[in-house]
């Protein structure tokens, strides 16, 4: 199959623009942004040459205004695939958000540990706290869930890594819930070894 021909344009001195497809050039004729007499050159060539006289102006003229740019639709679908990829990258800010969930796990659980080993009472108080503040969270991630369609939920609870996936897919909508799951573990954990080495 012949590759479609993409067109540079020269909008000013040494400001080139492009590529675009036939569909793309049509409407840029019709919005006035470029005009048959406006210098083009085609992909892989090197003169230039008023619009109006490529080959293919005429195709240009004719072109309904409705007809889609199979380029565009390639473009937008590549930068989809980009963007979702098997695992969406984080942004900084996500980035940042984690490693302060990260140092505010290790705070909670030494300091529920060193609460523990100096009053067993509050020990024991600590413990229950986190148990529950972890199983409240995990109890409201699992009714966020509940809002997927019945596909997602199903690679949710049945693909292996399914559940990470879609926690990483959906950090945002679920951060503050997983920070109450992780530092109420870590608060109950830390509360059993202060107990233990009380």
């Amino acid at each position: 199959m012949k590759p479609e021909p993409l067109f540079y344009i020269e909008r000013a001195e040494n400001n080139v623009a492009g590529p675009y497809d036939l569909v793309q050039m049509a409407g840029l004729l019709r919005r006035k942004i470029i005009t048959p007499e406006t210098p083009t050159r085609l992909e892989g060539r090197d003169a230039w040459m008023p619009f109006s006289w490529q080959p293919q102006f005429s195709i240009v003229r004719e072109m309904p205004a409705d007809a889609g740019s199979t380029r565009v639709a390639a473009l937008d679908e590549e930068a989809m695939a980009r963007a979702s990829g098997p695992i969406p990258k984080p942004s900084r800010e996500t980035v940042i958000k984690l490693a302060g969930l990260a140092c505010g796990v290790l705070l909670a659980g030494f300091g529920a540990f060193l609460l523990a080993w100096l009053d067993q009472t509050m020990g024991i108080c600590l413990a229950v706290i986190g148990v529950g503040a972890a199983a409240a969270a995990q109890c409201l991630i699992w009714v966020g869930m509940l809002e997927e369609k019945s596909w997602t939920l199903l690679g949710i609870f049945f693909v292996p890594m399914g559940n990470l996936f879609y926690l990483i897919c959906n950090i945002g909508k679920y951060f503050p819930r997983l920070c109450v799951k992780y530092i109420g573990i870590a608060v109950a954990l830390g509360a059993v070894a202060g107990l233990a080495a009380h």
